[in-house]
């Protein structure tokens, strides 16, 4: 499974990186959501693993980027967030 990694965290993008690819998958990271959704855009990515707060364009920016450009594909948030409309929001 092709995986992208969209955190500005080193060490989070670095221990998801290596849990990912000993589990078998082939990862990509990218540091930001600019360059983030230009991965996207350019791969075929199985699911993509979204940081919700990323510099440039911010998680759930980058989803609906996805979205408007009829890109179905998986994606998981991971934020520290918890309220009812910030779940609402991603």
């Amino acid at each position: 499974m092709r995986v992208l990694v969209v955190e500005d965290d080193e060490r989070l993008a670095d221990v998801l990186a290596r849990g990912l690819t000993e589990a078998g998958h082939s990862v990509e990271v990218q540091p930001d959501g600019l360059l983030g959704l230009a991965a996207a855009g350019l791969g075929a990515f199985d699911v993509l693993v979204l940081d919700w707060m990323l510099p440039g364009l911010d998680g759930p920016a980058v989803c609906r980027a996805l979205r408007a450009q009829s890109d179905r594909t998986p994606v998981l948030m991971l934020t520290a967030r918890q309220t009812v409309a910030d779940r609402v929001d991603g």
